[in-house]
């Protein structure tokens, strides 16, 4: 088992055996004499159930694997789960497990089991002598988890450099660290090791007194820090002094002295900023590694993030009934995630789990987080609740930085320099004041800053900037900075127009932001005509990010308020153009749709805007290939080239020949769709602002459709090195929109060279990328395709389960351009050993494909049917024949000699079986001849063979060899 799962907390076992006797309820255990007794009185348990319970309690709390109770329980022997199971049932019996509300056992599904009583240990006590010698650390109420790491590096730096200084927000685990590095270091200073606890202290000058005392020595003065330096001169010692924020200048006074004057002694100390005094060396902590947003989880690899473990072991513990599934594995994360990776805020979380439950959590986190949830009862007071921990340092700020960190709440996410100006900057508060602000912000960890990207990041954590909200409300400010918030996002998106090149992913891990301010825009009290216009400005990042559904909501409200607001033609323009693109790759293809982008497209007209009439001729040239409207794709890619041609823009003309290309291509045109093709690829401009977030064009599509002309005029090899290189390409973009529909186009390229691993990767790289950003229409002809990729590897089941509901759902949805579909359909029914009903669907698919003239796959659904004549119910040699035969004209009239040739082979096996052989070697002899490459791919390669055969049967012939 992976041994991430083994447990969720894993303890260091030097000695794993429980020391001394411990108690649980009405049971005392005492391990070494092997026996349990409920109310003093002994309790018969088995060797093994006996062995399984000292296991647990020795881990409580603790997730223990399977594997690993097997393994110390039946040491060396071969043991199945079901012994072990046995065994767990006859300890629960024992125990009255789930009995009048006892709880002692829980099963962590697919995991192994772990002890959630309440254990009080009854340790057997080594007498240690009272002397300076021994360390007064606290003892260690709950495990530490995915820390051990960092108390490696503490130690090593502590270790080297004397003095060091854990600095992060509250409730981020500072203390637990710091008592970890002290017990990892015992040894290497002989036990002399103390910790202090400052937090009580109200009054800074107490704090050499505090220091002294704790260290054994006589209060002979108000200021024993001379005594202090003299004691510790010559001791090696390592003294931890816990919370210092509150009294940070007297601690930083004394620290720093007594590092001079000691050159023996070590200080550990925690604090929510830097002591900034000679000496000092800095680790910041980090939160706990949580999931990233939109990776869905398994429970295995949800647990590989320390947040994720820190909440399943405190949700286990605080009783319930708690299971992390797969499931349940990505909310779980989700809500690491929001908590920011705080193990305090983890643990209040976990521990109201039972309450609320996953999901409802979620939502209550989405709308506001609970300040008051209480903690253990014997936490210090600071961290007893979420409310109680931020306030502590919020209290110890200056009244300008209480004033800017309340207006930098306004910001949801990661924000830049330039917007905390905007935002901060008051007549009473310059650029200077907020500047300091902000660095005293970062330097007390009320505010976090991330300086890797090449412009820097300030962000709140989710916690202390809900804190803050509360506070700029009570205050009165909270629409007035809101107001300004809008503007400044609405201000910096215009300035990037719609002509986005490096600038907008700059902008993107801001989006938090922007969607704030459009909710309160578009609420009660929000200004809708800045509403309007920053939702118009925010059409590019939408696409960027691929977040259609947000981009079909914001739209839809500006579009529902502009007529209010008097808004502008362009808005009206652009919001329009925005919303048809959004539904249609949504996989809403209906007649709102078309409605929206013919609405835009008159709007463009009117108001003389050549650039977004073209990019809109190109979006309902894809809406009518979609709806098997060949035709009218044609007239439409003829009327962009016009447009393009009177606009002197000979890149945009290059581009609508490649939609010309691509008409022609649906239509079974090879040659007219290649001549577009290559006249296109002359303009060097072609892919001029292909990159661009609005362009519904995306990169190289004028190469992979080339790459499927090519295949089907016989450049098997060429075909597949331009496929390859295009979609390279386009993966380095890191676009998924625009990577989903070339794959979606490039697909064919592998399936009809039968590259199957490499068709199988791209399908998996589109179905993961639809999903994610829910582009509906691609996400139906990505199970589609995951369907043909089953079918070949021979699941016959589920390759037709998928490919059925996804021409349904094709249907349903008027995608009647995907007749192509039907193929594998047809052949999954006949694999399945439903002749009558693949005979059906490949018919029906021939009627609406000659129905609409779409000719592009026409020939090889006659062949399908062909092939599907020869054998079953329908058996029919001669209307077999003849409907190969029709297939081969037909693609040799279109110029589709890969087609030619896949319907030669089928019409040389069928004459095979009539014993037609010379005919059949005199039919396929000279298609092959015409082939200059792809002699190893699997068509020619079995078309070769297939050949050979026929020539060793012929009469008076020789046999190949």
């Amino acid at each position: 088992m992976d041994d991430r799962v083994q447990g969720i907390v894993r303890r260091p076992v030097a000695d794993p055996s429980v020391q001394g006797d411990v108690s649980f309820g009405p049971f005392r255990l005492y391990a070494k004499q092997r026996r349990l007794e409920k109310d003093g009185h002994p309790l018969p348990l088995s060797t093994r159930a006996f062995d399984i319970l000292v296991a647990l309690v020795e881990q409580a709390g603790t997730i223990v694997s399977k594997n690993d109770l097997i393994a110390r329980v039946w040491p060396g022997i071969n043991v199945d789960e079901g012994s072990l199971r046995v065994h767990v049932a006859s300890l629960r019996k024992a125990l009255g497990d789930g009995e009048a509300g006892a709880r002692y056992l829980t099963t962590v599904s697919g995991h192994g089991y772990c002890f959630v009583g309440d254990v009080a240990r009854h340790d057997v006590a080594r007498p240690v002598p009272v002397t300076e010698k021994s360390d007064n650390l606290p003892a260690r109420q709950i495990e530490m988890v995915g820390r051990d790491q960092t108390v490696s590096e503490i130690s090593e730096k502590l270790t080297g450099s004397r003095f060091v200084t854990i600095v992060g927000p509250g409730g981020i685990g500072k203390t637990t660290v710091a008592i970890s590095a002290g017990r990892a270091l015992l040894d290497k200073f002989a036990g002399h090791v103390r910790f202090i606890d400052l937090d009580a202290i109200r009054d800074a000058t107490l704090v050499p007194g505090i220091v002294a005392s704790a260290l054994g020595l006589p209060a002979r003065s108000s200021d024993p820090t001379d005594s202090l330096a003299a004691f510790l001169r010559d001791k090696q010692m390592l003294l931890i002094l816990d919370c210092c924020e509150h009294v940070i200048d007297t601690t930083a006074a004394l620290v720093e002295r007594l590092y001079r004057e000691a050159p023996q002694l070590h200080v550990l100390a925690t604090s929510r900023e830097s002591l900034r005094v000679e000496g000092e060396h800095i680790h910041r902590l980090l939160p706990l590694a949580y999931p990233p947003e939109g990776q869905p989880l398994t429970a295995v690899e949800a647990l590989a993030f320390p947040a994720v473990k820190l909440f399943v072991a405190r949700a286990i513990a605080s009783g319930g009934g708690f299971e992390l599934t797969d499931a349940s594995a990505t909310d779980v994360g989700t809500i690491c995630r929001r908590l920011d990776g705080i193990a305090l805020a983890i643990e209040l979380a976990a521990g109201r789990i039972g309450v609320y439950g996953v999901t409802p959590m979620i939502e209550f986190l989405d709308k506001q987080f609970n300040m008051l949830w209480e903690g253990r009862r014997t936490a210090v007071p600071r961290h007893r609740t979420l409310r109680a921990t931020i306030e502590w340092s919020y209290d110890l700020l200056s009244q300008q930085e209480r004033e800017v960190l309340c207006r930098l709440s306004v910001f949801f996410g990661g924000f830049t320099l330039e917007a905390a100006r905007a935002i901060a900057r008051t007549e009473e508060t310059d650029d200077h004041a907020v500047m300091a602000a902000l660095a005293s912000l970062v330097a007390k960890s009320m505010l976090t800053l991330d300086s890797s990207k090449p412009s820097a990041r300030y962000r709140l954590l989710d916690v202390t900037r809900a804190f803050a909200q509360e506070k700029l409300a009570a205050g009165g400010k909270a629409e007035m900075m809101a107001r300004r918030h809008a503007c400044y996002f609405l201000e910096l998106l215009e300035r990037l127009g719609d002509n986005p090149d490096e600038s907008l992913p700059a902008v993107a891990d801001q989006f938090g932001s922007v969607r704030s301010a459009l909710t309160w825009c578009f609420s009660e009290r929000g200004d809708r005509t800045v509403g309007v216009a920053l939702a118009a400005a925010s059409i590019p990042l939408f696409f960027e990010l691929s977040f259609l559904a947000e981009c079909e909501l914001w739209s839809m409200r500006a579009i529902e308020a502009i007529g209010a607001v008097s808004g502008s033609e362009r808005h009206d323009l652009a919001l329009h153009a925005a919303l048809g693109s959004a539904r249609m790759l949504s996989g809403q293809i209906d007649e709102a749709t078309s409605t929206t982008l013919w609405r835009a497209l008159a709007l463009a007209e009117k108001i003389g805007d050549t650039r977004r009439q073209l990019r809109l001729l190109d979006r309902l040239h894809w809406l009518q290939l979609f709806t098997g409207r060949i035709d009218e794709s044609l007239n439409i890619a003829r009327r962009g080239e016009t447009v393009a041609g009177q606009s002197d823009d000979l890149a945009a003309l290059a581009r609508m020949r490649v939609s010309l290309s691509i008409s022609y291509h649906f239509f079974g045109d090879v040659a007219a769709s290649r001549s577009h093709i290559e006249a296109a690829l002359l303009h060097s401009g072609l892919e001029a602002d292909v990159h661009r977030s609005l362009t519904f064009d995306y990169p190289r599509r004028a190469q992979i459709t080339l790459a499927r002309i090519l295949w089907l005029q016989g450049y098997f090899d060429q075909a597949m090195e331009t496929a390859r290189a295009a979609l390279a390409d386009v993966a380095a973009v890191d676009q998924p929109i625009k990577l989903c529909r070339a794959l979606l186009w490039a697909y064919a390229v592998f399936y009809w060279n039968q590259e199957l691993d490499e068709f199988e990767e791209h399908i998996e790289r589109l179905r993961t990328e639809t999903r994610r950003y829910n582009l509906g229409s691609l996400q139906i002809f990505g199970d589609a395709l995951k369907g043909t990729a089953l079918l070949e590897r021979g699941e016959v089941d589920a390759a037709l389960a998928l490919l059925q509901g996804s021409v349904e759902k094709m249907h349903s949805n008027r995608f009647n351009g995907a007749s192509g579909f039907n193929i594998p359909l047809a052949r999954a029914l006949a694999a399945a050993n439903r002749p009558n009903e693949a005979l059906q669907v490949i018919e029906r698919a021939i009627d609406e494909g000659e129905s609409c003239n779409f000719g592009m796959e026409m020939s090889d659904m006659l062949r399908l049917r062909g092939e599907l004549l020869t054998s079953g119910d329908n058996m029919d040699l001669l209307q077999a024949e003849n409907t190969l035969l029709q297939s081969l004209e037909l693609a040799r009239t279109q110029g589709a000699l890969g087609y030619e040739l896949r319907t030669a082979v089928s019409l040389a096996r069928l004459w095979r079986r009539q014993d037609r052989r010379k005919e059949a070697h005199g039919m396929l002899a000279p298609i092959l001849a015409r082939f200059s490459e792809g002699f190893r791919t699997r068509g020619y390669r079995a078309a070769a063979d297939l050949l050979a055969e026929l020539a060793s049967q012929r009469p008076g012939s020789l046999a190949v060899h």
